[in-house]
């Protein structure tokens, strides 16, 4: 089974509609002057209406680098794309920015990260609503007003009418991030990309923006994915889990699947590092090591400098993306071993 045909289909039904989305051997690289940085190897996944996928993984693992090239973002700091992005239909890879700014927002919406850099701050989160609805919904300035008011209170932004002239200043970072969502989902888009939108807030707040997420969804039926290196957000959010590793996915599957009989060490060692997995801080297990450069090239698996099951064959040539059960491929050679535990 391919990728394209595992990775957010773990509960796969012939009955159902196709995907929405299909990426399938994207590769992005960037010209540095150390040489050629191969951000993204070689990731296939899909997606449909309704269902959400987590991209999880360390800082560098091509995580950010994978949602914001489905948007097109990535053409501008001069990346190199090769491979297909198919939305509903259409490869949107060496689309110019005309051709994505129809998709932009109205059908891919994106919250990024920081919140207070989403946001204009001479203009009032009020002005940057209602010019979302009136240059791209075509709405009047008052059906415009009204249906800022509407996300605002959505979103769970209390006193609606009274702030909607408020400048973004004057809310806490947990608001603005309510209000850069309320602003990504104002044109009812097929799929929003979240890429880490609580990694500032505390953890109260990230809860309520977490659960705000997954009701919208489910309210609107839109595919998410959702861009995470917590394994905790990961598992409240999504259904399916690619984990991300220099650039490629080296397992995927249903989220409680995975995270209770991970295939491949690397995502082994991420549940062994969280904090959930101890009760004492000196018997967390951190990573040895740091990933590798990608302006230098790792042979074979590219997590073998730090696997603690590493053999001789696994510098010599990189293992395929296989089904180790059902709907659950590793990149491994050993995943069988992994999953039983018997290495």
């Amino acid at each position: 089974m391919s990728m394209a045909q595992s990775v957010g289909l773990a509960h796969a039904d012939e009955t159902l509609p196709g995907p929405l989305l299909r990426v399938s051997d994207l590769n992005v690289s960037f010209t540095t002057e150390r040489g050629t940085v191969r951000a993204v190897q070689g990731v296939d996944f899909s997606l449909r209406a309704g269902e959400s996928l987590a991209l999880l993984g360390e800082s560098g693992s091509g995580k950010s680098v994978t949602g914001k090239t489905i948007l097109g973002l990535t053409g501008s700091q001069g990346a190199r794309v090769r491979g297909e992005i198919v939305f509903d239909g259409d490869n949107l890879v060496g689309w110019d920015e005309d051709r994505l700014n129809r998709v932009r927002g109205t059908d891919i919406a994106m919250v990024f990260q920081d919140s207070l850099d989403s946001l204009n701050p001479v203009f009032s989160v009020g002005a940057q609503i209602t010019e979302t609805l009136r240059v791209r919904g075509g709405l009047s300035r008052e059906d415009a007003r009204a249906r800022a008011l509407t996300l605002l209170r959505q979103v769970g932004i209390p006193d609606a009418e009274q702030r909607l002239g408020d400048y973004p200043y004057q809310f806490s970072g947990g608001m603005r991030q309510r209000i850069c969502i309320a602003i990504a989902i104002a044109l009812k888009p097929r799929l929003l990309i979240a890429d880490e939108p609580t990694t500032a807030l505390d953890v109260t707040v990230q809860a309520g923006i977490l659960d705000l997420i997954r009701s919208l969804q489910q309210e609107t039926g839109m595919a998410l994915i959702f861009v995470t290196h917590d394994l905790s957000v990961a598992r409240r959010v999504a259904d399916t889990v690619a984990v991300m590793y220099s650039g490629r996915i080296v397992e995927t599957g249903a989220i409680r699947e995975l995270f209770r009989h991970p295939a491949h060490p690397y995502t082994e060692a991420l549940l062994r590092s969280h904090p959930a997995a101890a009760r004492h801080w000196e018997e967390l297990a951190p990573i040895g090591g740091s990933a590798p450069d990608r302006a230098d090239q790792v042979s074979g698996c590219r997590f073998h400098p730090r696997c603690p099951i590493a053999r001789p064959e696994c510098a010599e040539s990189e293992p395929a993306l296989l089904d180790i059960r059902p709907g659950h491929p590793s990149r491994c050679f050993f995943a069988e071993e992994v999953l039983n535990g018997t290495y």
